[in-house]
């Protein structure tokens, strides 16, 4: 999409809240007033949250609305809030807003009124956030800690400097989740127990990852999705994955073609996956296990370049650990510890990758802490709010 700007009109005096799907305004207000740590990729999240507008404003039966409010013209916040059918906390239907920037609480309180009653109008009684959609350019949460990380496709980001979370709690909105990021990737497990025979660990080709959809669909949502506060998953976001995977693999090339595999011979499975994977046209940032006997996918990690990095024109060095799955019966079998150890080692090894962030971790996973703490140290906090909406 190219950029098109629209200011909108407003012509009296007093704070104002509006409400707009003209998309020339929309990215008018997002140019002025979206903050992006980075300013390098600022057009490039502009145009992409634009693109996402488009494609939702263009669906009738779809709930979303972008809010903003001024004052004698100028700018002084916008939020979006929206109803999507596959966002799930804690298992049900959830309507969430996102986006949220306001310079003053005033402006705060009369973009959230209208998302509340945005709400109330489609019988919700429960508004969560932030949820930046597109997950790939926004994220989960409000940022409080890890400011001097590095930008993170994947990974919400807000104005260090802004009162935004102060004021949500004024007006009502409760802490609810807390979700951390680590640098969890950064060295081999050496405490993890010995992969069961049993198992195979394979990296695929993306063609053939795109087959298994079904499969990690379903292998999610078994897993996960009926516990998560936050489950942000579904055929969208599937699909979305796959279309960053397609875009770094152009610019994933393999900078050591002389490894020796040898090196990580004593690593459980690493010569089996090894001798199984077409280096050339494998995704190197997505692992998977399957039961050898039945060839049922059994667990997954998948990860993300840092796409960041792609639209800065850096290598690609970054890497985004955003989801494991481990099915149920198979826990115990050194499945998640060799996902990391094999995955690791090919990918800086081979493709060059330097940093791992295991990301948007929740406090409340246990297996997931005791999983990945002991190996990790923090690198950023996130919280996410709700408030009960009551009936006017």
């Amino acid at each position: 999409m190219e950029i098109s700007l629209e200011k909108p009109i407003v012509k009296v005096k007093e704070l104002t809240v509006a409400s707009t799907r003209k998309i020339s305004e929309i990215q008018y207000i997002l140019t002025e007033f979206l903050y992006v740590p980075d300013e390098r990729l600022k057009l490039v999240v502009v145009l992409e949250l634009a693109d996402y507008l488009t494609e939702k404003f263009l669906n009738p039966d779809y709930k979303i609305r972008f809010f903003y409010t001024a004052q004698n013209g100028i700018l002084t916040g916008f939020v979006i809030c929206q109803i999507d059918g596959e966002f799930k906390s804690y298992g049900k239907p959830c309507p969430t807003f996102g986006w949220l920037h306001a310079k003053n609480f005033l402006s705060c309180k009369m973009l959230m009124n209208e998302c509340e009653n945005f709400i109330r109008q489609n019988n919700f009684r429960k508004l969560r956030g932030p949820m930046n959609y597109p997950k790939i350019i926004g994220g989960i949460g409000w940022q409080t800690e890890g400011f001097s990380s590095p930008m993170m496709s994947g990974v919400a980001y807000n104005d260090p400097g802004s009162n935004v979370l102060v004021y949500l709690k004024e007006l009502g909105y409760k802490i609810d989740t807390k979700y951390s990021c680590v640098d969890a990737f950064v060295k081999i497990w050496t405490k993890g127990k010995e992969l069961d025979e049993s198992i195979m660990i394979r990296f695929l080709p993306l063609n053939e990852i795109k087959a298994l959809k079904g499969q990690i669909l379903n292998l999610a949502q078994q897993s996960f999705y009926s516990v998560l506060a936050d489950a942000a998953g579904g055929q969208s976001r599937f699909d979305e994955i796959m279309e960053i995977f397609y875009q770094a693999s152009k610019e994933v090339h393999i900078i050591n073609p002389n490894f020796d595999p040898q090196t990580f011979a004593d690593m459980p499975g690493f010569l089996d996956t090894w001798n199984a994977a077409d280096l050339e046209n494998i995704v190197s940032t997505s692992i998977f296990a399957f039961d050898r006997p039945t060839g049922e996918l059994v667990g997954v990690l998948m990860a993300q370049p840092n796409l960041f990095q792609l639209w800065t024109g850096e290598p690609l060095t970054h890497m985004n650990v955003d989801t494991v799955i481990i099915k149920k019966e198979y826990a115990g079998k050194g499945i998640f510890s060799a996902l990391h150890n094999i995955g690791k080692a090919l990918s800086s090894a081979v493709y060059g990758y330097n940093y791992y962030e295991g990301t948007t971790i929740w406090a409340n996973n246990d297996r997931a802490i005791k999983s990945i703490f002991p190996h990790s140290s923090p690198l950023r906090t996130h919280y996410v709010v709700q408030k009960r909406i009551l009936r006017k």
